[in-house]
């Protein structure tokens, strides 16, 4: 408020007034009043007519400057002529008179010029305090003066006021003004600058701000600055400071990054290497160390490529310009290959590289190369190389061996067969005798086992087959509603046997383009399983085209397959339930996708456990394409 009073009185100038007619009305009227006392006065001081005229010449020069300063001393020089002087009340003056007038006038100029003088220094101070105090305040800075040992706020520019949340500060200490200080070691500092009169600096000084009483944590570089009073001590500390919490808090976010960063590549397993747009490194990272058996400090400042490409493993140079790492820079892009790179001691080794160039303001800067020694790699690779040699190797023989077995074990089987049907015809035609009943039974079983040996190595020749590429489709009409009952009449002793009813649903011919006997082979594997899973249960077989394409459904109610299942069913000596209470090597279904494949068809299973199982075979109505 103070400062603010003094620049309004150096902004006017006057305290009479701002117009020049106030001004001159100033000076005639102090004159006048000075010419009044005189008279009064008179008798008193005739020997000094002139005395109370210098102070209206004293505060009309002060007032309004030259003009109301010459225009009193002229008007009281006519006054005192006129009123004082003898003879009075005329303009008469005598020699002794005419020497006090013009000692009064020159006296009175000299007066006028010294208020003039100093009026003009007083308002030029105020001017420069006017113009320092808005400077002051509109500084980008945060500024405060305090007074006093108890360090009293004087001033706070707006700046300071809005760090602390626009609280009340002038007339206040600052241990009042901002208590959240407590404890920091502010108040103690400004103390002792205002004791021993030397500044105090601070950088990146944390300390807490704001609402008092949710003050937040800022940082501030800042000085104290000791004001000395009128003796020459400090009666006041000026608070002179920038807030760098952004600033502070940034770099130390960089400076994170940078040590994570830093952590990284020094622990990181492929080789960091940098390139400066000369092809000099520039860095290297422990693993690139490790790999190219150099160190950063050998390399720093060199050109990469004289180090690691300076030549061929055939002993040939090699040129820069087939480089593969220098094509990124100029390229602008990622270079990715493998290369032949040379150690420290002279041996090479194969290495993968990606390339990356460096951009800085759409220049490429340099290029940042990641390595990796592929030695191991290579070998690893030669190993399952050489293994798998060895395993497509053993395929090969037990495919010839399954090949060869399954062929010697259907030889004997054969005529075994033939002479269990010419026993069997035999005991049929004497029913009675004692052949019959002897050996009737037995028979029987025999026949049943040696049939299911029989399917079992064509199973094994069918896989064989399979693996080996040879096994050819005989394509022929064929209706598959007619294949089915024909097969469905075949299982019906076995269906009997196992307590289940075939359920045959084929009304209508379903007729297409077909190998007969892998179809048939097809749904004797899937009826099969339907009769041995199934047990007890019906089974239900449907035939029927729909949208194009023949469909095949066998479904039984047994105990269905487990979930976790479902996706290894179909594949070679996989079983979805025990061996031990279900024989079978597990081929069936692998066979049956196989041929249900080679005729362009499909074959997929639905199953709720203890609901039973469904599978759907689909096969094309029109001829499958040559292969």
């Amino acid at each position: 408020m103070k400062a603010g009073r003094v620049s309004q009185v150096a902004r006017h100038g006057r305290l009479w007034g701002n117009s020049p007619l106030a001004v001159q009305g100033f000076a005639v009227l102090v004159t006048l009043a000075a010419l009044v006392v005189q008279l009064v006065l008179y008798p008193y001081v005739r020997a000094t007519p002139f005395i109370l005229f210098f102070g209206a010449v004293m505060l009309s020069a002060w007032n309004g400057g030259w003009g109301p300063g010459l225009l009193a001393t002229g008007l009281s020089a006519l006054l005192a002529d006129y009123f004082l002087l003898s003879p009075r009340h005329a303009f008469a003056l005598g020699a002794r008179d005419v020497l006090a007038v013009v000692l009064f006038v020159t006296i009175a100029t000299l007066i006028t010029w010294l208020n003039v003088r100093e009026r003009a220094a007083q308002a030029e101070a105020e001017a420069q305090r006017a113009r320092l105090h808005v400077i002051l305040m509109k500084a980008p800075a945060i500024i405060a003066i305090h007074r006093g040992p108890e360090h009293v706020y004087e001033f706070s520019n707006p700046v300071n006021a809005q760090l602390l949340g626009g609280r009340e500060l002038l007339g206040k200490t600052v241990r009042q003004a901002q208590p959240e200080l407590d404890g920091q070691g502010f108040y103690e500092l400004l103390d002792r600058v205002y004791q021993t009169g030397e500044p105090y600096s601070g950088k990146e000084t944390p300390a807490r701000v704001g609402d008092p009483h949710q003050p937040r944590t800022g940082y501030f570089n800042f000085v104290y600055q000791p004001m000395p009073g009128p003796d020459g001590k400090p009666d006041g500390v000026m608070v002179f400071g920038f807030e760098v919490t952004e600033q502070v808090l940034a770099r130390r976010s960089l400076e994170s990054t940078e040590r994570r960063l830093a952590a990284i590549t020094h622990n990181a397993t492929l080789g960091l290497l940098m390139i400066d747009a000369h092809q000099h490194c520039v860095f290297m990272n422990p693993a690139a160390e490790r790999i190219t058996g150099f160190t950063l400090e050998e390399l720093r400042g060199k050109p990469l490529h004289d180090f690691i490409h300076h030549t061929r493993p055939d002993g040939r140079p090699y040129p820069v310009a087939e480089c593969p790492i220098d094509r990124a820079r100029p390229t602008r892009a990622q270079e990715q290959g493998e290369d032949v790179f040379v150690r420290r001691d002279g041996s090479f080794y194969p290495a993968a590289f990606t390339a990356s160039p460096i951009l800085e303001d759409g220049k490429a800067t340099g290029t940042v190369i990641e390595l990796r020694d592929t030695t191991e790699d290579q070998r690893k690779q030669a190993e399952r190389e050489r293994l798998l040699e060895q395993l497509q190797e053993a395929v090969r023989l037990r495919d010839e061996f399954l090949s060869v077995a399954s062929h010697e074990l259907k030889t004997p089987l054969t005529p075994l067969s033939l002479r269990l049907q010419g026993l069997e015809r035999s005991i049929q035609a004497e029913p009675g005798s004692p052949l019959a009943v002897r050996l009737g039974k037995e028979v029987e079983v025999m026949r049943r086992q040696v049939k299911r040996l029989s399917d079992l190595v064509t199973d094994l020749l069918d896989v064989s087959r399979l693996s080996t590429g040879r096994m050819a489709l005989q394509l022929e009409d064929v209706d598959l509603a007619e294949v089915a009952r024909e097969v469905v009449a075949r299982f019906l002793p076995e269906a009997q046997r196992a307590r289940c009813e075939l359920v045959l649903h084929a009304d209508r011919p379903v007729a297409g383009q077909w190998d007969r006997l892998r179809l048939e082979q097809a749904l004797t594997n899937l009826l099969s399983n339907a009769l041995k899973y199934g047990a007890g249960k019906p089974v239900h077989i449907q035939v029927e085209p729909v949208e194009g394409r023949a469909r095949l459904v066998v479904r039984d109610e047994g105990i269905g397959i487990q979930p976790e299942a479902m996706g290894r069913i179909f594949n070679r000596f996989e079983r979805a339930v025990s061996e031990r209470h279900y024989g079978g090597l597990g081929l069936g279904l692998y066979v049956t996708r196989q041929i249900i494949s080679a005729m362009s068809g499909t074959v997929s299973a639905e199953s709720t456990p203890a609901q039973g199982a469904t599978f759907t075979v689909e096969l094309p109505l029109q001829p499958p394409a040559s292969p």
